[in-house]
């Protein structure tokens, strides 16, 4: 290939790209020029709002278990790892498959005594004497005490793990609470009832939301003697909230608390509510 030839096929390479750039370019314009005169033309906007009631169908609850022991790491570990091993068994005789108990934090931390230190203050020293008489007494600061350095006195263990919780109400979930503190919990918190799948309660609440919308603006277009056109635009608002359970509070202060009997769990329902606001063009 010649030197003139390489020149053609740049050349030509060249006048390609601005081809491909300069349709790109009318195809942005063209879309922006749309949109504009849709949002520059004659139209009307309705909200329209949905709501469905739905039954939670998925519990969840976070417990800790905190164990204090001596200078013994692997003792202290033991322990804790125990009392884990030992809550974990009993959810899943209870029917909770192990991909539903998932460990969320684990810590280990020293424990220190420290001692007081550094200068008590002032101190007598003794009477001063004048003539035989005793005179008055005279101060003196003492001398600054060392301070020895804090002693490791043993090791803390602490493990959180979140359980979900399905068929929550075949499960029996006031027996699963009262029983990891009975395992070896100290602490029982985070209950919360949440839908497994909220996009199918969801759905049907856009569609409502979009219904009422859609009523909304043909009695107004009655009304005020106009036509509705197409549809512009559909935005979209709202999402579901988890519903959380009050604070149980158990296994709170340590092993001296067990959980007697079954606490009694209301799961209630929950409300999604959907806002749709719908752009309508006038004819």
């Amino acid at each position: 290939m010649n030197k003139e030839e390489k020149i053609k096929m740049i050349v030509t390479g060249i006048k390609a790209l601005a081809l491909i750039v300069g349709a790109v370019g009318v195809f942005i314009y063209a879309d922006a020029y749309a949109k504009s005169t849709a949002l520059n033309s004659p139209a009307i906007t309705i909200t329209g709002i949905g709501k469905v009631i739905a039954k939670p169908d998925v519990a969840r609850f976070s417990y800790s278990i905190k164990t204090e022991g001596g200078k013994d790491i692997a003792k202290a570990k033991k322990d804790n790892d125990d009392r884990s091993n030992k809550i974990v068994a009993f959810l899943k005789k209870q029917g909770v498959p192990k991909e539903d108990i998932k460990t969320t934090g684990y810590s280990m931390e020293p424990r220190y005594q420290s001692y007081a230190c550094g200068n008590r203050g002032v101190v007598s020293i003794g009477l001063a004497t004048s003539g035989g008489s005793a005179g008055a007494p005279t101060f003196g600061l003492a001398e600054p005490q060392p301070c020895p350095p804090a002693d490791i006195v043993g090791y803390s263990f602490n493990n959180t793990v979140e359980v979900t919780v399905r068929d929550f109400e075949q499960k029996n979930l006031g027996t699963l609470l009262s029983g990891v503190v009975t395992n070896g919990a100290n602490n029982v918190s985070q209950l919360r009832f949440e839908l497994d799948d909220p996009a199918g309660a969801r759905l049907l609440a856009k569609a409502e939301a979009i219904a009422k919308a859609k009523i909304e603006a043909k009695r107004l277009a009655k009304e005020s003697g106009i036509s509705l056109g197409r549809i512009l635009a559909i935005d979209e608002y709202g999402s579901p909230i988890p519903m959380y359970a009050k604070s149980l509070g158990l296994g709170m202060g340590g092993d001296a608390m067990v959980a007697e009997s079954a606490p009694a769990i209301e799961a209630g329902s929950q409300e999604i509510e959907v806002t749709v606001n719908v752009r309508y063009a006038l004819k």
